[in-house]
C-alpha cells in the first residue's frame, strides 16, 4: 500500500511540475529593457500575473535590429512564443507562412475594440485580423533648437535646401553634426529606412503597387543624391547604425535627425535639460511624408495559451493603460485615447506628432510596394548598392543602374 501511495504521490508531484511547465506564458520582446518603455511592458505583466496565479511570462529580451531573424528561426525551431510584438513589415510574411493565428474573436470580446486605429487594416487578409496595433508613431525631423540658436538658424527649415543650410551652419559655427542619420550597413532596414524618407519625401519610391521597379527613377536619384550630400561634405558622421545616431542626438551632439518619438523619450531619460530645447517637427521635404512603421500584438498559431494571450491583449490595450502609453512615454499607442490638457499644454509637441501622423503617413511598414512578403530581400539588394554609392565606389547613378538590374533579376526569379 505504502509503495502504491508513494507511487501515486510521484504521478501527482510529475503532473504538477507538467502543468507548471506547461503554464509558462513566452513574450519574447526587443522593450523589455527599453527604459520606460520597457516599465511599462512590466507594470501590464506584473497585473497579468497577478490576473493569472500560476503563470510566469518568461519576458525574453531580444535586439531589435535581430528580432525578426531571431524569432523567425526560433519559432521554425519549435520554440512558439505565446504572444509577440511583430514590426509592421514582418506581418505580410507572417501571415503569407500561416505562424499568426486570427485574432477576430478575441478583438470582438474586448473592451478595447471600437478604440483600435485604422492602422489595424494593415493585420487584415481574406477578411480576418492578424494583429492589434501596438505602436503607429511617425517618423519625422527632430530637432535640437539649442544648436539651431547657437549657429544663428532663425527658423525650423521647411525644403531640402533651407534644411541642407541649417545643417552646414550647425557644422561650420558650432563644430557639432548637423544631420545624423545610420548608414552602417550591417542591418539593412535602417540604410533602407533612411533612403526612403528622401525617396518617398521626394514624392517617388523604390518600386509601384504593380511591382515594377523604379530604383533608378530619377525621384529616386534625387533622393539617394541628397543623402549623399550630407556624407560628402562631411555634415554628417559616417558608419554609425541607429542607436548610435540617437545618443549623439541625446547627448546634443547633432542638430537634427529624421527618426520617431521614442528618440525624445531617450532625451528625457539621458539628458532632461535638453528635453525642452527639442521639436518634433514636420520633414522638410516636399510630400512631408512621416514615415511610419510601428508595430503590432500578435499571437502565434501555435500558442499553448491562446485565451490567456487574449486576456493580456486586454490588459495592453486598457484605457489608463493606453493613455499613460502616450503620457509617459510620448509615443502613439495603438487604440485612440484622450489625453489630458495638462499634459498637452506641457508637451505641446505630442499634438504635433499627433498631427504629422494624421496628415503624413508614409511608407507604411518600411515595405516596397509590391514587395511586402519579400521586404527583407528587397531592402538587402537595395542596401548593398546604396553601400557602394555611399563609399563612392559607384556615382548615385551608376549604383541606381545596378541596384534596378538587380532588382528586376531577383524579381523574375523569386
Amino acid at each position: 500500500m505504502k509503495s502504491i501511495i508513494a507511487g501515486a504521490c510521484c504521478l501527482v508531484a510529475l503532473s504538477g511540475a507538467a502543468l507548471a511547465q506547461d503554464r509558462s506564458f513566452k513574450y519574447p520582446s526587443w522593450m523589455w529593457e527599453e527604459g520606460q518603455v520597457g516599465a511599462w511592458h512590466k507594470e501590464r505583466k506584473a497585473e497579468f500575473e497577478a490576473k493569472h496565479p500560476g503563470v510566469k511570462v518568461e519576458a525574453t529580451v531580444l535586439s531589435p535590429a535581430t528580432f525578426e531573424n531571431v524569432i523567425t528561426t526560433q519559432i521554425a525551431a519549435g520554440d512558439v512564443p505565446d504572444l509577440m510584438p511583430a514590426y509592421t513589415n514582418m506581418l505580410a510574411p507572417l501571415i503569407d507562412a500561416g505562424i499568426l493565428a486570427p485574432l477576430d474573436d478575441c478583438i470582438a470580446a474586448s473592451s478595447y475594440k471600437d478604440r483600435l486605429l485604422p492602422s489595424i487594416k494593415f493585420a487584415q487578409k481574406d477578411g480576418k485580423t492578424y494583429g492589434v496595433p501596438l505602436t503607429m508613431s511617425p517618423q519625422s525631423m527632430i530637432v535640437n533648437k539649442d544648436l539651431l540658436d547657437k549657429a544663428g538658424v532663425t527658423s525650423i527649415p521647411t525644403t531640402p535646401e533651407a534644411f541642407h543650410a541649417a545643417a552646414k551652419a550647425v557644422k561650420e559655427k558650432t563644430g557639432q553634426w548637423g544631420y545624423g542619420f545610420p548608414n552602417n550597413m550591417s542591418n539593412a532596414l535602417f540604410p533602407y529606412l533612411q533612403s526612403m524618407q528622401w525617396v518617398i519625401g521626394l514624392g517617388g519610391d523604390w518600386s509601384k503597387p504593380d511591382g515594377t521597379i523604379t530604383a533608378n527613377d530619377p525621384l529616386t536619384v534625387q533622393g539617394v543624391s541628397w543623402t549623399k550630400r550630407f556624407l560628402d561634405e562631411n555634415l554628417s558622421p559616417k558608419g554609425l547604425d541607429a542607436n548610435a545616431i540617437r545618443t549623439m542626438f541625446a547627448e546634443g551632439k547633432v542638430a537634427f535627425i529624421f527618426d520617431g518619438p521614442w528618440v525624445i523619450g531617450q532625451v528625457a531619460t539621458t539628458n532632461p535639460d535638453l528635453v525642452k530645447k527639442v521639436d518634433f517637427a514636420v520633414m522638410p521635404t516636399p510630400t512631408h511624408a512621416a514615415i511610419t512603421g510601428g508595430a503590432f500584438y500578435t499571437i502565434p498559431a501555435g500558442s499553448k495559451l491562446k485565451a490567456e494571450a487574449c486576456d493580456y491583449l486586454e490588459i495592453i490595450n486598457a484605457e489608463p493603460a493606453q493613455r499613460s502609453y502616450v503620457e509617459k512615454l510620448l509615443q502613439i499607442p495603438g487604440t485612440d485615447v484622450k489625453l489630458s490638457p495638462e499634459f498637452l499644454a506641457k508637451n505641446p509637441w505630442v499634438g504635433q506628432m499627433v498631427e504629422i501622423a494624421a496628415k503624413y503617413p508614409g511608407g507604411l511598414g518600411y515595405a516596397p510596394p509590391g514587395y511586402a512578403v519579400d521586404a527583407a530581400e528587397f531592402r538587402q539588394i537595395v542596401t548593398d548598392h546604396l553601400a557602394k554609392i555611399y563609399a563612392g565606389t559607384a556615382t548615385v547613378e551608376e549604383g541606381l543602374n545596378q541596384a534596378q538590374k538587380a532588382l528586376e533579376t531577383w524579381a523574375k526569379t523569386r
